[in-house]
């Protein structure tokens, strides 16, 4: 019987997890595009919209929700049949410098991450500010995790 070399099976193993069965060929792992409420014609959504949930955000898949959880003087036309929007409200210890995010894919789980980093700055000015990202359509079977960081 003819042993066969394990350094061969690891490759092969390698081989068809990069290259192999996936269910979606469309999907490409990294980073992807975001928008935001800008985009869309809203001035200043930080300080001009509201999100009812303070600390945590909302999956806005449609008008009727937007409508819903969304105050302020911003009446974006969001196309949802292409998009969602990801909204949330900050409480924040000092003032704000920026707000910036990431959205990375990754398809070997299927699995999509929002980043938000909330910049502070040296002000003692406490604001409550509204964070947001336009974002491509979720699939209904799509893991999708948010992470909200403050950073000094």
């Amino acid at each position: 019987m003819k042993r066969v070399d394990s350094s061969i099976i690891i490759l092969l193993f390698a081989m068809l997890s990069a290259f192999g069965c996936s269910d979606n060929d469309e999907c490409s792992s990294g980073s992807l595009d975001i928008l935001d409420l800008e985009d869309f014609g809203c001035s200043n959504p930080p300080f001009n919209i509201t999100v009812a949930t303070l600390n945590e955000f909302e999956l806005i898949r449609n008008q009727e929700d937007y409508d819903f959880h969304v105050t302020g003087r911003c009446a974006p036309q969001i196309n949802w049949q292409e998009y969602d929007l990801i909204a949330g409200t900050a409480l924040l210890p000092k003032g704000l410098d920026s707000i910036d995010k990431s959205l990375i894919m990754d398809c070997s789980n299927n699995t999509l991450k929002l980043t938000f980093r909330i910049k502070l700055n040296l002000t003692q000015v406490a604001p409550s500010i509204t964070f947001n990202a336009i974002i491509p359509k979720l699939k209904n079977e799509q893991d999708f995790f948010v992470e909200v960081l403050m950073i000094e």
